[in-house]
């Protein structure tokens, strides 16, 4: 065969493949087009049938198919950059994407109003549902509202914030929660945030004398029965040592010098006092017992109340309390901190300060200061007062303290992927829905039918069941807005803003607030999944 028939058999082998190629296509598009008006109208008639509940699983997987929908929605819109700010317009707090709105006017970007966070919440949610970042960006946009309506208050009477943050579980996480709530804090504007006990102290012995003899007689258990006598001695002469008329004490080791009858006796015995000696010479043989007790409390206790510092000394204060390794000594620190926090709402040697009280699992040392009294004493002193908890039980010890937590969080609740969300759904009520059936006539529909009136869940606890990482509901006045929770970061935006320079070195001087670099974690291994997860979705930068 010659080369110019190789090449013409070649050109007509290719010539075809292609003609064979073009028929395929032509006669797809031929049966296509037949059959078009025929799977137009069964796909109608498939779709009108799936609306109107024809088919028998047509409304749970619609709704099901709405659900992924607006996820998608939600996510795609805190994904762009400024999307949700640490704060929007007229003070709002934005929290993230709208999934579903049942009650609640409906917006892109579900935004807490900056009153809601002055008053209670309670959040409740599991281990790795993102509650952590809920929290911090509820943290952060409170701090931010707050200090803008400082500002924007008459000349003297802005009340700049105080954040006030207890981690009670402690251990590593909680120190890589600390160094992330640290940065976004600076970038919200904070000159000064604290980590206790790490990197700052405080000093007990700042309470006025009376409110520390008192915490100090609820920092030793004192039993029941018998002990009643004991205990009755001991609060007498922690008050003789503190209310002493030289003054109250200014450190540890001055108040236990105190805990002597001969220091005791030459305090009082200035000839105006007969009765405080007298207790002194009744309680002498019990002296060296109680001396020892507080020794031991204070030695448990550490350096960290021990002083110099003071929770007017900084914009906000993150608390690492050991609840899970050392339950005892977290539940005294707890009530140290309180106590604190409630003085410095009603000091009046420094300016009045707008005061949240932040407590992440509370629950693990709630055995000395319930959630109850807690919220009880926040009211009666105009401090916000916000707790976490993984689950219902650990909202209190009995039925009666969760009801009674979760129904006066009239700032509302925050519910995550939890175990047994139903006591919390049951706060939003219920909603009247009318459900619709059409009479059959033959093999037809016919226009006959009935309508009936039944109660669904306003916030419906299976949704909540299947909740994923990142995902909360928000209920509130018996209304339930579900979101997909934005990973709180500071908006460049924000960094910007005047005011002098930060204490501690985290402020460059008049012109702006400059955000410190991130901190080197000591335990990266440490981040929970939640966080992991985050960083992938989260809207503004890299981890």
């Amino acid at each position: 065969m010659s080369v110019w028939s190789w090449v013409k058999l070649a050109v007509c082998l290719w010539l075809l493949r292609q003609a064979i190629k073009v028929a395929k296509w032509l006669l797809i598009v031929a049966v296509a087009v037949a059959a078009w008006p025929v799977t137009a109208v069964a796909g109608i008639g498939y779709g009108a049938a799936w609306v109107r509940g024809w088919l028998a699983s047509a409304p749970a997987t619609f709704d099901a198919r709405q659900w992924r929908r607006q996820v998608w929605t939600a996510k795609g819109r805190i994904a762009a950059p400024g999307a949700v700010p640490l704060m929007a317009s007229g003070g709002r707090i934005p929290a993230g994407g709208t999934i579903r709105s049942v009650g609640h006017r409906w917006r892109p970007v579900f935004a807490v109003p900056y009153p809601a966070c002055t008053r209670h919440m309670v959040v409740v949610g599991a281990t790795g549902s993102g509650k952590t970042n809920l929290m911090m960006r509820l943290w952060a946009g409170w701090f931010a509202a707050a200090a803008a309506a400082a500002r924007a208050a008459a000349a003297g009477r802005g009340r700049p914030p105080l954040l006030i943050v207890l981690d009670c579980k402690g251990g590593a996480d909680a120190r890589v929660k600390a160094a992330r709530t640290w940065r976004l804090l600076h970038g919200a504007g904070a000159r000064r945030v604290a980590i206790w006990p790490d990197e700052a102290r405080l000093s007990l012995w700042d309470l006025p004398p009376y409110d520390l003899a008192v915490l100090l007689f609820q920092m030793i258990e004192s039993g029941d029965g018998a002990a009643a006598y004991y205990a009755d001695i001991m609060q007498a002469v922690l008050i003789l040592a503190v209310t002493a008329p030289c003054g109250p004490p200014a450190a540890g080791a001055d108040f236990l010098a105190r805990l002597d009858a001969r220091w005791l006796a030459s305090a009082w015995d200035d000839g105006l006092h007969p009765g405080e000696v007298q207790r002194i010479k009744g309680a002498a043989r019990h002296l060296p017992d109680i001396q020892l007790r507080f020794a031991t409390l204070l030695g448990r206790l550490g350096p960290a109340l021990d002083g110099p510092g003071n929770l007017r000394d900084a914009d906000a204060w993150y608390f690492i309390l050991e609840g899970t390794s050392q339950k005892s000594v977290a539940e005294a620190q707890a009530m140290a901190i309180t106590e604190l926090a409630a003085h410095a709402a009603t000091d009046a040697r420094g300016p009045p300060r707008a005061i949240l009280l932040a407590a992440d699992d509370y629950s693990s040392v709630s055995g000395r200061v319930p959630l109850s009294n807690l919220y009880e004493r926040g009211r009666s002193l105009g401090i916000g007062v916000q707790v976490s908890a993984q689950s219902w039980q650990g909202l209190g010890a009995t039925e009666d303290e969760r009801y009674r937590i979760a129904a006066t969080a009239d700032g509302g609740v925050w519910v995550l992927n939890t175990p047994y969300p139903e006591p919390l759904t049951g706060l939003a009520g219920q909603r009247r829905v009318l459900e619709t059936a059409r009479r059959m006539v033959g093999a037809t529909w016919g226009d006959e039918g009935t309508t009936r009136e039944h109660r669904v869940w306003t916030a419906d606890p299976e949704l909540i069941h299947r909740l994923d990482v990142g995902q909360a509901c928000y209920i509130h006045r018996g209304a339930a807005t579900f979101i997909q929770v934005a990973r709180p970061r500071p908006s460049p935006l924000t960094l910007t803003a005047g005011g002098p320079g930060g204490d501690g070195g985290s402020g460059p001087g008049p012109g702006g607030i400059r955000l410190p670099a991130p901190r080197r974690e000591a335990n990266p291994a440490a981040e929970t999944a939640s966080d992991r997860l985050d960083h992938v979705t989260g809207p503004w930068g890299a981890p």
